[in-house]
C-alpha cells in the first residue's frame, strides 16, 4: 500500500511568518528606542553649552532649511539636506548637520544588518516550526494507514475480539492472550482493567454482604421484641419495659450503621465535603480529652500536650477521628484502667496526635487489617462492645483524604497506640490514600 505523507509545510509556513512579523514588531520598536533615546541626548548636551539648567518652559523646535537645494538639485541633495536641520531652544540655534547625519547613517546601517538577520532567520523558524509538527503528521500519515487497512482487511483484529468475548470476566485465572506480538500491550492494558474491575466487584460484594449482616442482627432483635409485645406487654409493665428499651437500642445502632455506610458511601462517590481550615490541633484534643473524662467515669484520661500545634484541616473530621480512636480504646480497656491523648511532632516535623491505651492489644497479624470495613479480630467481643467494625474505616478515610498516616503499635495485653499524623502542607489529591502501620 502507498503510503501517503501528511502535509505539514503550509502550517509551519505560517508559523515560521507569525514569528518573523513579530521579530519585525521588535526590530521597529528598538529601532525608534534608540532615535529617541539619542535624539534626547543630543538635545540636552546641546542646551548645556548655552544655557546653565534645563528648562522646561523654554520653547523648542526642528526645522529644515531647504531653500540652497530648490534651485540647485545635485545626487547629494537629500544627504545634504539633512545637513542644514536645526535646533532652536529659547533664543538660541544650533545646528544639527553632523549629528543628523551620523543618526541617519547609523540608523540605516542597524536597518540593513537587522534585514540580513530577519531573512536568515526565516528558514530555521520554518524548519523548528516543522519540526515541532512532525508528531501530529505522523499520527495523521498512521490513522490513514489504519483506516485503509480496515477497508482493505490487510489486519485482523478478530482474535483479539474473539480473546475478549471468550472471558469470564469472574474467574481471577483467565486472561486475554491470542498470541500476538503486535497485540501485546493491548492484552495487557485489557488484562490489568479485568483485574481491577474484579477487585472492586469483590470489594464491593464484601460490603454488601457484611452490611447487611450487620443489619440482619438489629432488624431480628426488633422484630422478635415487637411479637414478645404484641403476645404478652400489652397486660406485663416488665415485659412493655424491657422490649421498649430493646427496640430503642437496637434502633440507635441501626442508625448508627446507617449514618457510618452513608458516610463511606459519600466518601467513595467523592460527594463527603472536606472544609478545610486553620486550626489549633492542641486545643481540639484538649475538648476530645474533656468530652471523654465526662461521658466515661470508667477510665481515668491523661491528657499530653507537647507542643501547640496548628494544622489546616477540616476540624470536625478530625476532631471525629480522636473521638473515634478514643471510642476503640474505652471499649477494649478495663475499667479503671488509663487512656492517654498525646500532641506532638513527628520525626519528619509532621503534625501528630495519638490515643494510647493500657488494654488487650492487637495481634500483630490483625494491625494490617484493622482498618479494612466490618473487620473484627473477635467478632463476640466487639458485638459486646456494641461496635460496628467501621469506626477504623471512617477514620482512614478522613485522614487520607488529609494525605496523613497512621502508625500503630500494639501487644497483647499490653496495650495499643494509634497514632495520627498530618502533613505540613495541605494535599488537594482525593486519591492520595496512603496508611502507613508500623508493628
Amino acid at each position: 500500500m502507498e503510503k501517503k505523507q501528511a502535509d505539514s509545510s503550509s502550517i509551519a509556513g505560517q508559523i515560521a511568518a507569525s514569528k518573523q512579523l513579530e521579530r519585525l514588531g521588535n526590530y521597529l520598536v528598538c529601532n525608534l528606542f534608540i532615535v529617541l533615546f539619542s535624539v534626547i541626548s543630543w538635545c540636552m548636551a546641546a542646551e548645556a553649552n548655552y544655557v546653565s539648567a534645563f528648562d522646561i518652559d523654554l520653547s523648542r523646535s526642528f526645522y529644515f532649511d531647504f531653500e540652497p537645494f530648490k534651485a540647485n538639485a545635485t545626487a547629494d541633495t537629500f544627504w545634504e539636506a539633512i545637513g542644514t536641520g536645526i535646533y532652536r531652544f529659547g533664543e538660541y540655534s544650533v545646528k544639527c548637520g553632523s549629528f543628523a547625519q551620523a543618526l541617519t547613517c547609523g540608523i540605516c546601517l542597524i536597518g540593513m544588518v537587522q534585514a540580513v538577520m530577519w531573512v536568515v532567520t526565516f528558514l530555521p523558524e520554518y524548519f523548528r516550526a516543522k519540526k515541532m509538527l512532525s508528531p501530529l503528521n505522523k499520527i495523521a500519515v498512521t490513522a490513514t494507514e489504519l483506516t485503509a487497512a480496515a477497508h482493505n482487511s490487510q489486519y485482523n483484529f478478530d482474535d483479539i475480539e474473539s480473546a475478549i468475548g471468550s472471558i469470564d470476566p469472574m474467574d481471577n485465572d483467565i486472561h486475554i492472550s491470542t498470541g500476538n506480538r503486535d497485540l501485546k500491550r493491548i492484552e495487557q492494558a485489557i488484562n490489568d482493567l479485568l483485574d481491577r474491575m474484579r477487585d472492586a466487584y469483590k470489594s464491593q460484594s464484601r460490603f454488601v454482604s457484611d452490611a447487611s449482616h450487620e443489619l440482619r442482627t438489629p432488624i431480628a432483635v426488633i422484630k422478635g421484641y415487637a411479637d414478645m409485645l404484641d403476645r404478652w406487654g400489652k397486660t406485663d409493665e416488665k415485659i412493655l419495659d424491657e422490649g421498649i428499651t430493646a427496640i430503642k437500642n437496637e434502633s440507635e445502632n441501626m442508625n448508627k450503621l446507617v449514618e457510618q455506610l452513608l458516610f463511606l458511601a459519600r466518601g467513595d462517590n467523592g460527594r463527603q465535603p472536606v472544609n478545610m481550615t486553620d486550626f489549633s490541633l492542641s486545643d481540639m484534643i484538649r475538648e476530645v480529652h474533656s468530652e471523654a473524662e465526662m461521658i466515661d467515669p470508667d477510665h481515668v484520661y491523661n491528657l499530653d500536650i507537647k507542643d501547640e500545634l496548628s494544622v489546616y484541616a477540616d476540624v470536625s473530621m478530625m476532631k471525629q477521628t480522636a473521638r473515634i480512636l478514643c471510642d476503640n480504646a474505652k471499649k477494649y480497656t478495663p475499667k479503671g484502667n488509663t487512656i492517654t491523648l498525646r500532641v506532638m511532632t513527628g520525626e519528619n516535623g509532621e503534625k501528630c496526635f495519638e490515643v494510647q491505651d493500657t488494654g488487650i492489644g492487637i495481634d500483630e497479624k490483625d494491625i494490617p487489617l484493622i482498618f479494612d470495613r466490618f473487620f473484627r479480630s473477635d467478632p463476640a467481643r466487639t458485638r459486646e462492645t456494641g461496635g460496628t467494625g467501621l469506626g477504623l474505616s471512617i477514620a482512614k478515610w478522613i485522614v487520607d483524604r488529609h494525605g496523613g498516616h497512621f502508625e500503630v503499635i500494639s501487644y497483647k495485653d499490653i496495650g495499643t497506640r494509634i497514632t495520627v499524623c498530618l502533613p505540613n502542607t495541605p494535599v488537594q489529591n482525593e486519591n492520595n490514600k496512603t496508611a502507613k502501620h508500623t508493628i
